[in-house]
């Protein structure tokens, strides 16, 4: 991360917390730490000086906002003095996966959606689609289905989702269907057949598109010769009636 970068993600992160920390495990950024310029906030190196850091944090100066750094790994927790305040103010990493989530303005909660997603990520405009979807209370289940909404270009919701995706089979050339083959190169394919099966009913051994089409057509076709049809195809009837 460049200073500049690394400066951005702090201030966010003092938006929410008085007190940051900062674990430099491969103590690769000491020089980043001295240079960095935060207006209002005081930088402290942890150097076995805990019990003095915590009096004067929480005693002498309770309103002061404080960037911790240490130059190395995160102690055991057994060994960690500080654990009670960390636990309760923010964390500073610089990974891959916690820069991303800085630029989303996304919580350390959020780590397993991004990791789990990699590739999503690695493309800007993605990113950046998906930011301006996101929401204070989303849940890692509702990021995942605004992830699918950016791939299938769609509204963050599963019937414009799917009615996209049928858009696109309907093509003749399957080269051109290149918006499911995005959501398996990041790996939401899983995520959007157990959305499909909670709210269709529509269960397969090898679940694909083309084959949810013949599953629809087929239900529709029941439906004209009974009138017993249960509410998860009601809902499916109801979503993709207009399906040509």
């Amino acid at each position: 991360m460049t200073e500049n970068r690394i400066a951005l993600a702090l201030g966010r992160l003092f938006e929410k917390h008085r007190i940051v920390f900062w674990y430099d495990a491969k103590q690769e950024l000491r020089d980043d730490f001295e240079g960095l310029l935060l207006p209002g906030i005081e930088k402290l190196e942890l150097t076995n000086n805990e019990f003095g850091l915590k009096y004067r944090m929480l005693r002498k100066q309770p309103e002061q906002q404080f960037l911790l750094y240490r130059d190395g790994p995160q102690p055991a927790d057994l060994d960690n003095w500080l654990l009670d305040i960390q636990l309760a103010s923010g964390e500073f990493r610089t990974d891959q996966v916690a820069i991303w989530l800085s630029e989303l303005d996304l919580g350390l909660e959020f780590s397993d959606v991004v990791q789990a997603h990699a590739e999503f990520y690695e493309a800007g405009k993605r990113k950046e689609a998906l930011k301006r979807l996101l929401k204070p209370d989303d849940t890692p289940g509702l990021i995942r289905l605004k992830m699918l909404a950016v791939c299938a270009g769609s509204e963050p919701r599963l019937d414009s989702v799917v009615e996209n995706l049928l858009a696109e089979s309907s093509t003749k050339n399957t080269k051109e269907h290149e918006k499911y083959r995005l959501i398996e190169r990041c790996k939401l394919d899983g995520f959007l057949w157990v959305q499909m099966l909670r709210h269709y009913g529509y269960q397969s051994e090898s679940p694909s598109v083309q084959d949810f089409v013949i599953t629809l057509f087929k239900d529709c076709y029941f439906q004209s010769f009974s009138s017993e049809v249960g509410s998860q195809s009601e809902n499916t009837f109801r979503d993709f009636r207009a399906v040509r």
